[in-house]
């Protein structure tokens, strides 16, 4: 998602700040496996450190702004003092909010994003963050006298948080303009430490590095010394020392599997690297710390409503914050041990299903033996299944290639319904939004409607999984299942791309060809119907009308813009500039509205031609005023599958053929 996206949903979500926050972090002190409980900024001042979000890391010198989506794992390391400020807060979007947004946040959700940068005026961040956590920790009986004497603690404390929320916003559009105008390439130490933990279990030499980052060996080496203090190797030494200590602290596993794991082969090479890394040999450290674990969490009710405290502590935890100190732990390693655990039977569960297709009417495994009413046709028809199965292809998507059936069987289209359906294959399962599409009614025989449940969608024993999602966290849940294909709307460039594209992952090329044929005849018949009514010059433009705000689109989108200026070749107005067409859409102000409108208009809009002919604004506009617009609500037109645009083509096409004969 690009930063324009980003702040077009700034504009539009619900923010609730949840708490604001700063940790002193002293010499020796570390922040380790701190699962984040919402999305957050984090600010880092006054010293040197690695951040760690997952797999990505983010190297702090004096000062660091950062964003952490929820649910990752936080580490942040520093080699002396480092002051942390934390804001905790969370984004949702009102139900009513347009569906572009919903798609745009159920795709590549930017509030789970994560990403740093140094910002540019580090001293106005740390201001503000100052002032922001002040006003957050002052009790109410602390706060301005005059105001508690009229209005009660209750009401003082929403004022607290309301004014918080307000700072927020300005923070948040402060680091928002330093992202737009920083592009946040990561340093050639973080693209070393990135590329090292991704592959420290490999062989690792500077050379390898040098080559990966496109650099001689020696500018690598210098770089890294000069902002880490130790060479890319004795690096990749702690790392793996790292992850041994872990492994031995929480795991049952040998001496010999840990070493495996961390990168080394020969067991005694490894003993002897660990004792000069921690003085000790791993089987004296396993019995030391083993026996230690601290159940030390500082509980902090409510994420800080119910009582002050101190400007700097060291860690903390509470109902989601789990953090753990130094080697003692804080119980988190029968937690990951619970986690494993669910994963295995998750992982069970699905090769159970994945057994069913394999053995067919065999009746020899679980889920077989559970499905007790299926026939003897429903068992011929599952060899069938397993047969075509048996082959795989490779495929790319937009996470990259994936191994999917040749014949899929079994296909849960969480995305792209209609488009599945127009090559004439029927689902075993969708997801609500898809099938409340006006255009598939009587078409949905036989799919179940999963939402976002993948006990349901597990359950059906889908072959392909097919969703719009790219989020690599959600895309690996699905694979769990079955192969995903992850393509978010708007990958295709055009209708017939997209038929293409999908007629090759479902093994229908020949259907797909047959309906790209029927469907440019026809529109080739349109567009010369609609160019012969238009006057010369004429133009039409496409928007949307919605809480107060209009959207104009573009030839990229739904609404009918790809219709009206791809497929019917009409021209928006010519004041109308390019960037504004450039993304889906583009927020425009309502007094732009005469300048942008052409002679005719296609409006997205709750509201009727006569509440539209008397409002103040949208009632002068020629289009509105003589009765050359065509209206059609969200439901109607967001849709932009083959089976949609089909009949929306059809639809615009005669509309805009009639009004212009009047």
């Amino acid at each position: 998602m690009n930063i324009n996206e980003q702040i077009q949903l700034w504009n539009q979500v619900i923010v609730r700040v949840l708490d604001v926050r700063m940790i002193r972090i002293e010499r020796g002190d570390e922040i380790t496996d701190y699962i984040t409980p919402s999305s957050l900024f984090i600010f880092t001042a006054n010293g040197n450190a690695e951040l760690w979000a997952d797999g990505e890391v983010w190297l702090s010198e004096r000062f660091r702004l950062m964003h952490v989506g929820k649910g990752k794992r936080l580490n942040v390391r520093s080699a002396g003092t480092l002051d942390v400020y934390m804001i905790l807060y969370n984004a949702s979007l009102p139900a009513s909010a347009m569906r572009e947004f919903h798609i745009m946040m159920q795709t590549d959700n930017p509030f789970k994003e994560s990403w740093g940068l140094s910002p540019s005026e580090p001293l106005t961040f740390l201001e503000m963050l100052e002032t922001m956590l002040g006003g957050w920790q002052k009790p109410s009986d602390e706060s301005n006298g005059q105001l508690d004497t009229n209005i009660n603690i209750g009401a003082a404390d929403g004022l607290r948080r309301l004014k918080a929320k307000g700072e927020f916003i300005r923070f948040a559009h402060a680091a928002l303009l330093e992202r737009a105008e920083n592009a946040c390439a990561p340093s050639l130490a973080e693209q070393v430490i990135r590329y090292m933990a991704r592959n420290y279990r490999g062989a690792i030499s500077v050379e390898r590095l040098a080559l990966q980052m496109n650099y001689t060996p020696q500018y690598v080496s210098r770089k890294f010394k000069e902002q880490m203090g130790c060479s890319p190797l004795d690096y990749v030494i702690q790392l793996r020392m790292d992850l041994a200590r872990k492994m031995l602290r929480d795991t049952e596993a040998t001496l010999q599997e840990v070493a495996d794991f961390v990168g080394y082969q020969d067991n005694i090479y490894f003993n002897r690297m660990f004792k000069k890394q921690t003085g000790i040999t791993p089987g004296q450290y396993r019995k030391k710390y083993r026996s230690e674990v601290s159940e030390y969490t500082t509980n902090w009710s409510d994420l800080s409503d119910a009582a002050p405290h101190p400007a700097m502590y060291h860690l903390i935890s509470n109902d989601n914050h789990y953090l753990r100190q130094t080697d003692g732990g804080n119980g988190m390693a029968s937690r990951k041990r619970n986690l494993l655990a669910t994963a295995l039977l998750c992982l069970s569960m699905v090769a159970t299903g994945c057994g069913t297709a394999t053995e067919g009417a065999g009746g020899n495994n679980g889920a077989t033996q559970n499905t007790e009413s299926r026939t003897a046709n429903n068992a011929s028809n599952s060899e069938t299944e397993a047969s075509a199965n048996a082959e795989k292809r490779s495929i790319t998507t937009s996470v990259g290639d994936v191994e999917v059936p040749a014949h899929p069987q079994r296909v849960a289209a969480q995305a792209y319904l209609g488009t599945v359906l127009a090559l004439g294959v029927q689902p075993v399962s969708a997801e609500t939004f898809l099938m409340n599409s006006p255009y598939l009614k009587g078409k949905l025989d036989g799919v179940t409607d999963v939402g976002e449940s993948l006990e349901a969608l597990l359950e059906l024993e889908p072959d392909l999984i097919i969703t719009q999602i790219n989020e690599k966290e959600n895309v690996d849940k699905y694979s769990l299942i079955a192969p995903t294909v992850a393509n978010p709307y708007n990958s295709f460039t055009s209708i017939q791309e997209e038929m293409r594209y999908f007629g090759d992952l479902l093994d229908k090329e020949d259907v797909a060809e047959q309906w790209i044929a029927d469907f440019e005849s026809n529109l080739v018949k349109l567009n010369e119907k609609v160019q012969a009514a238009l006057g010369k010059g004429e133009t039409v433009s496409v928007m949307q009308e919605y809480d107060g705000m209009a959207f104009i689109f573009g030839p990229k989108s739904g609404r009918g813009g790809r219709i009206m200026y791809e497929m019917l070749g009409t021209k928006p107005p010519s004041e109308v500039p390019d960037y504004m067409l450039t993304d889906s859409y583009y927020e425009l102000s309502l007094e732009m509205l005469p300048k942008y409108t052409g002679d005719y208009l296609i409006l997205t809009t709750e509201a009727s031609l006569e509440q539209l002919q008397a409002d103040p604004i949208w009632g002068k506009l020629p289009a509105i005023r003589d009765g050359k617009a065509y209206l059609w609500n969200e439901n109607q037109s967001w849709y932009r599958d083959p089976i949609a645009v089909e009949a929306q083509i059809s639809n615009l096409a005669n509309w805009i053929i009639e009004a212009a004969g009047k």
